[in-house]
């Protein structure tokens, strides 16, 4: 039934959006579509953007992918040639005019008639929206935006701590509201994540909040430290599973996003491949099985070849070399589009405890070979002798060993590389964007200062893309889409993409 619904949503984006892609102009009204309609669609809008072609962004600048030799599609992102085009209609004005305009009208109509289960889930999604755009761009529209049809045509841009700070008021009124009344109706049609089990939606609004004060953390450390230890005083319960759309079917406009927008449209073969960079992690810590889960073998030879970050022009490689010699990402056309995993729910967790509650280690370590376990679970697909059993025990093999976490009393920094580095390793594939996110906050993996293909190269450190632009800087952001110089004179000054945002103290 899901899938049918899911459908009906495409079309209605499609159908809506266009009269809706500018911010800055009055959106029309939706008709006679009921707020009980309007949120899947804005559900479905943000799963589009952020499972989409924003997967594609994080996946190269975590350095998972990489462009393949004999192709350029991606070569300005691989290379840091970012302008104000590259992610504009598709994805800034798109989360604006369609999913945040949408999810705004469930908010306010839904807090009106006292539904107070839709305005939970529209404000849930909208905060994770926000909060996306505001990590890559650092600056955007927020208590000004979305007001077109009361004159604000050209709102005002707020920073990145102020929008954080209105979120988490936001998050937290509406979990003040009776979320005991009468549930969704038609839930199955209504809420494409959870099927209207309110009590996930609560654990995924304190899930969020914990990621927004931990974002935080290497700048407002007693801000956070307080913020988190309220949390957890006040009993919150956190996500216990993924929170993710499986909705999609191997059919034309109904395959999973980043599959339809990038794999199919180019013969199921992608010009992206296996980076060097993650490969070389894999390979050094023995973790195969999950290598092989993540990315294909090449048709030739049977073993596994990546590329070093960014080197698509290798004079090795000669001119209109086959992508096809290369490892390239395994995407399914039904896979589904992950807002939160419950690996990062419990590596939240873990990093959490380990900064603020250190006497509760045991439940860190606990919640951290839970993630590596689920991450074992998610990628690798039981068949024939090789069962759930067998793979849980091969994750145990790793987090009791190669991955183990460190001992209780060691160095928080420890804590927070391991923790770093399993995420960067569970949400591979699935929540790349994130993952560009947290190695900017924290560090990790650490940029190497010699070349991949260097012999003092430490696997798994980060490499400068080989024929980046930016004079030897990594990326740090978006750079502000050309339709709001267009259409908004306070739109801030250009800045370039090695900009770091507020929260970034990472080194370049």
């Amino acid at each position: 039934m899901k899938k049918i619904i899911y459908i009906l949503i495409i079309l209605f984006v499609s159908l809506s959006c266009e009269s809706w892609l500018d911010v800055n102009k009055n959106p029309n009204a939706p008709g006679d579509v009921s707020y009980e309609e309007l949120l899947p669609a804005g559900i479905s809008s943000v799963a589009y953007v952020v499972g989409g072609r924003y997967q594609v962004l994080g996946a190269l600048w975590s350095q998972h992918w990489t462009q393949s030799p004999g192709a350029s599609q991606y070569a300005g992102i691989d290379s840091y040639d970012i302008n104000s085009s590259t992610y504009d209609q598709n994805q800034f004005s798109e989360l604006y005019a369609g999913a945040l305009k949408n999810l705004e009208l469930v908010r306010v109509q839904s807090l009106a008639n006292e539904e107070y289960n839709y305005y939970l889930i529209a404000t849930v999604v909208q905060s994770y929206a926000y909060q996306v755009l505001a990590d890559l761009y650092d600056q955007i529209p927020f208590s000004e935006a979305l007001k077109g049809d009361q004159g604000l045509t050209e709102p005002m841009y707020e920073l990145g701590p102020s929008i954080y700070d209105s979120l988490i008021t936001r998050i937290d009124f509406a979990l003040s509201l009776d979320l005991n009344k009468e549930g969704l109706k038609n839930p199955e049609e209504r809420d494409l994540v959870f099927n209207g089990e309110i009590t996930r939606w609560i654990e995924f609004a304190n899930t969020l909040k914990l990621r927004i004060f931990l974002r935080q953390s290497e700048v407002n450390h007693s801000k956070v430290q307080q913020a988190v230890q309220d949390l957890y005083n006040a009993g919150a319960a956190f996500l216990e599973t993924d929170a993710a759309l499986d909705i999609y079917t191997d059919a034309s406009g109904r395959r999973n996003p980043l599959f339809d927008t990038d794999f199919f449209t180019l013969g199921r073969n992608p010009n992206l491949i296996l980076s060097h960079t993650l490969y070389s992690f894999m390979i050094e810590n023995a973790d195969f099985d999950r290598l092989s889960n993540l990315f294909n073998t090449p048709e030739a030879g049977g073993e596994h070849k990546a590329l070093i970050q960014g080197n698509y022009y290798a004079p090795e490689e000669s001119p209109g070399t086959n992508s096809s010699s290369y490892s390239k990402p395994i995407m399914d056309p039904t896979a589904p589009v992950y807002l939160m995993s419950l690996a990062e729910s419990n590596l939240l967790q873990a990093e959490a405890i380990m900064r603020y509650r250190a006497e509760d280690f045991n439940q860190a370590k606990e919640l951290y070979d839970g993630a590596i376990a689920s991450a074992f679970l998610r990628v690798i697909k039981p068949s024939g002798s090789f069962g759930t059993a067998e793979i849980l025990n091969l994750a145990s093999t790793f987090y009791g060993g190669v991955y183990a976490f460190p001992s209780e009393g060691g160095k928080l920094d420890d804590f927070i590389k391991s923790i770093a580095y399993q995420k960067w390793l569970a949400l591979s594939g699935i929540q790349n964007l994130e993952l560009f996110f947290e190695l900017n906050r924290t560090g990790y993996p650490v940029k190497s200062s010699v070349p991949g293909d260097d012999p003092n190269y430490v696997p798994g450190e980060l490499t400068l893309s080989v024929n980046n632009v930016t004079s030897g800087r990594f990326p740090r952001r978006l750079i502000f889409p050309e339709s709001e110089y267009a259409n908004n004179r306070n739109t801030p000054e250009k800045q370039p993409v090695w900009q770091k945002v507020w929260w970034d103290v990472s080194e370049n």
